[in-house]
């Protein structure tokens, strides 16, 4: 059945009455206003006619020869494939028989009438009809896009129990109408989503939709969870016994894809590290040198006194223990800021973090690099700024940026962390990180958080460290940006959110 109809047809009447001389008054009357017409002189001719024609209208009389209108309009009504209006006309007036025939006909009419009461009644009852033609079609278009849209489809009634679902659900769970409907929807998700599911619903009656909320459905005889974005919409239509439409999309594929990315994710940050830490540990050995030198030295001196039985003033002796304790010292402090920057990492844990610690603790493991390379570092962040964050992370975020600065500094390297202007300065803190290295190129300077990207020489770098940055800002909801004309130096603006105590 087309979905489209033709309303620039005029109607066609099917005229049912035994008296052809009142018939062909009526068909006359109706013929001039612009109708087409159809006789019938008995109730089998009526019934054959609309089995086998168009008919918009019937006007039936009730007294015909081999049945009465009642029966007529009733076997009319059976047979007709859509809403098919009658007007019973008839000399009969009392109110019973009124009655008796609206309860097969649409309109009752009595003779004698007027030709402007027919054509009125007739106008009447083809706007009733349309309307119902246009409900029908409606209807049908819901239904095909309901059975095929490509998403799970189940429909509710008022108790709560499925009342239909469509093929893509069937084929998803292999089950027919049959075995879905009348169960009660709490049967199809997770146990332990009961209460958030009655939210769920008390909400939907309150605001009559409400979209995009993660649930866990359960396939049926299987211990496999299906991950489902559902958007619910409330009906409440009596008529039907519809109450709520309920839509699924399925999102399994797509969480395990994120979960495949952020395993992969966290074994780039993994190896990341393990590149950082080798880096830093050479740093360190040269760096643990001078102390270890200043301690060998010290403690032989003792040692060689001792040996040539030699006197030694107390204060000589507290001075050299003195020297060597200090230098002990370092060494502790580098072994254990680079111990733990090797133990911190893994899975992104978002908490408080003091952000001017994090920078000092990232500048303590570069310190052998920025000595050998003469860096001057300056630090600016005014009070104590308390981020939303991971140290680990944010300290390899300042590594990976502080270790291109120097990389592509030559001579005379300047390092700036400043505070500046976020966004959003209620949710953001900002900060800046510039230095005075020959700058990016503004045609390559899109490409720099992509993967392998590297402007490096052969051997020195991997292109990984600033696209592990872009992660690491992205994992703690941040922004972060560079801005370079290729000649003045690069400025990197990193954007954190402010923790909250109901982060």
């Amino acid at each position: 059945m087309s979905l489209i109809s033709n309303t620039n047809e005029m109607p066609t009447i099917l005229l049912v009455d035994d008296d052809t001389e009142v018939t062909y008054c009526v068909q006359s009357l109706l013929e001039c206003d612009g109708y087409n017409c159809i006789m019938a002189t008995s109730g089998e001719d009526a019934i054959r006619i609309v089995k086998n024609k168009h008919v918009d209208i019937v006007l039936l009389d009730v007294l015909l020869p081999d049945m009465n209108g009642f029966t007529i309009a009733e076997k009319i009504k059976g047979i007709a494939p859509d809403f098919l209006p009658i007007i019973m006309i008839s000399a009969l007036d009392s109110d019973d028989h009124k009655i008796e025939g609206l309860t097969y006909a649409d309109d009752y009419i009595t003779k004698p009438f007027s030709s402007r009461e027919l054509i009125a009644r007739i106008k009447s009852l083809l706007r009733n009809s349309r309307l119902h033609k246009d409900l029908s079609i409606s209807k049908q278009r819901f239904e095909l896009l309901y059975e095929n849209f490509p998403h799970l489809y189940i429909s509710l009634d008022s108790q709560m129990k499925i009342s239909d679902c469509n093929s893509f659900y069937r084929k998803k769970f292999n089950v027919t109408k049959n075995e879905i409907i009348g169960k009660s929807i709490f049967e199809l998700f997770v146990d332990d989503e009961f209460s958030v599911l009655e939210h769920f619903f008390i909400t939907l009656q309150k605001f009559r939709t409400v979209k995009q909320r993660i649930f866990h459905l359960k396939k049926q005889g299987t211990d496999e969870v299906i991950f489902v974005n559902v958007t619910a919409v409330f009906i409440g239509d009596d008529d039907t016994g519809l109450d709520i439409v309920i839509a699924m999309e399925d999102l399994t594929r797509q969480i395990k894809i994120q979960e495949e990315q952020k395993i992969a994710r966290r074994q780039l940050y993994k190896s990341a590290r393990l590149a950082s830490i080798g880096t830093l540990a050479s740093g360190v050995a040269h760096e643990m040198n001078n102390p270890l030198t200043a301690i060998l030295g010290f403690s032989s001196a003792i040692m060689d006194r001792f040996d040539n039985e030699e006197e030694m003033e107390a204060s000589e002796l507290k001075q050299y223990l003195h020297i060597i304790n200090t230098e002990a010292l370092r060494c502790r402090d580098i072994v254990e800021n680079l111990s733990r920057f090797a133990r911190e990492g893994g899975e992104c844990q978002t908490g408080p973090v003091k952000l001017s610690e994090c920078i000092d603790h990232s500048v303590k493991l570069m310190h052998s690099k920025f000595v050998k390379a003469a860096v001057v570092l300056e630090k600016n962040i005014s009070g104590e700024v308390i981020i939303a964050g991971d140290t680990a992370k944010i300290e390899q975020l300042f590594i990976n940026i502080l270790t291109n600065c120097v990389d592509f500094c030559d001579t005379e390297c300047r390092i700036k962390i400043t505070q500046t202007q976020s966004r959003d300065e209620i949710r953001f803190f900002a900060i800046k990180v510039e230095d005075n290295g020959p700058g990016i190129r503004p045609d390559i300077i899109s490409k720099v958080f992509d993967p392998f990207f590297t402007t490096k020489e052969v051997g020195r770098g991997t292109g990984m460290g600033l696209a592990i940055c872009y992660r690491i800002m992205e994992d703690l909801n941040g922004n972060i940006d560079i801005r370079s004309d290729g000649v003045h130096g690069t400025t990197v603006v990193l954007e954190f959110v402010k923790y909250a105590a109901d982060y």
